[in-house]
């Protein structure tokens, strides 16, 4: 993937944070310094999905938190891990209330990208990137819920390739935080870092 800081730079605060709280000021220090270099080489050898993808922001988000694992040498637990990416997400929850999930304009806004996706990733797109996301809609509770699924994920798969599958359940689990912020509910059965054939969003408002 090409390489892009902001990720690491916006998420660098609660990452500290945490580290600070858990383990003092110095190690934090430390970590963070590791961490930096080795985002930028997690993401120049993770494979190319396409510099326009509009889904590209999920493994660029998700590399940032690998980063401090492999910077402590494992030695940070994944619970901690998650934590991590739990303070992050409340560290943007203002981005997330944005979207109210229990109304149309929500709900379409929810959708927005995952349709651009679908529509970005044609053909033509798949030979140049095979190991991109894929998603499709099978499934579907109801005409016009707010439902997809995730058939293939190149976070799950780099993670395994690297040998950090043990962050992947817990990734996973962050789902629920962040739609939780936009005022909804997941419901969800399968996950692919679980064993899963997909990843299946089905996604109501908290008050539905």
């Amino acid at each position: 993937m090409k390489y892009h800081s902001f990720y690491f730079n916006i998420f660098r605060l609660p990452i500290k944070k945490v580290l600070k709280e858990k383990y003092g000021r110095k190690y934090a220090s430390q970590i963070i310094r590791k961490s930096r270099k080795i985002y930028r080489v997690l993401v120049n050898e993770a494979d190319a999905i396409g510099e326009d993808n509009p889904m590209a922001y999920n493994e660029l988000f998700a590399l940032a938190f690998v980063a401090p694992y492999l910077a402590s040498d494992k030695k940070i637990p994944p619970k901690v891990i998650q934590e991590m990416m739990a303070r992050a997400l409340y560290f943007i929850r203002w981005y997330f209330s944005l979207t109210d999930l229990n109304t149309k304009r929500g709900k379409e806004r929810n959708m927005k990208v995952v349709l651009k996706y679908h529509k970005w990733y044609t053909k033509e797109k798949e030979k140049l990137y095979p190991t991109s996301f894929k998603i499709d809609f099978e499934g579907t509770p109801y005409e016009g819920a707010c439902y997809y699924r995730i058939i293939r994920c190149p976070i799950c798969a780099y993670a395994n390739k690297i040998g950090v599958s043990e962050l992947m359940p817990l990734f996973c689990e962050l789902d629920e935080v962040m739609i939780k912020l936009m005022h909804g509910v997941l419901h969800r059965k399968y996950t692919i870092a679980s064993g899963g054939a997909y990843c299946d969003y089905f996604i109501r408002g908290d008050r539905e």
